[in-house]
């Protein structure tokens, strides 16, 4: 006998936007997974899915004249490739229909701005506890998209 996981999300379950393109944020912890479950879903009724992780990085130091990426950026980055291999591994077969990509950015990812620029309709958000709004680009994506913003629990 299979048990069923539940998932509680924030927002409309059914609505019609989007017209396909599904953008999932995923991240370490149990809403991660569930938002990844909540898109998994989705992308079994049809809908285009793409995975995301993202790579907050450090602005280089203003004085000496070091070039290059820190060890800071470097091993959030690759830290962020390990969560997208998480991903995949959650999703099991829907993930050869999905794509995977790290996102990031100084110092915070753009990802209202990826999320307009790949026009996709709807973003799944994990929630998160102690932060206003229930995560950090919330916010962001409903200000600056035109997508419909889910958190999931």
């Amino acid at each position: 006998m299979t048990s069923l996981n539940a998932t509680r999300v924030e927002g409309s379950v059914h609505s019609g936007s989007g017209a396909g393109r599904v953008a999932v944020v995923f991240e370490r912890s149990s809403t991660g997974a569930a938002a990844l479950r909540e898109a998994a879903e989705l992308a079994n009724a049809g809908r285009e899915l793409s995975v995301v992780t993202l790579a907050p990085q450090a602005r280089p130091p203003r004085w000496g004249r070091a070039g290059g990426e820190g060890p800071y950026n470097i091993a959030i980055r690759e830290e962020a490739e390990l969560e997208l291999q998480e991903a995949r591994e959650i999703l099991g077969s829907v993930a050869s229909r999905a794509t995977f990509k790290v996102l990031a950015g100084c110092p915070q990812p753009p990802l209202a701005s990826w999320v307009t620029q790949h026009g996709f309709g709807l973003v799944l958000l994990p929630h998160q506890r102690l932060t206003r709004g229930g995560n950090l680009f919330a916010r962001s994506l409903r200000k600056e998209t035109s997508a419909e913003v889910r958190l999931v629990r």
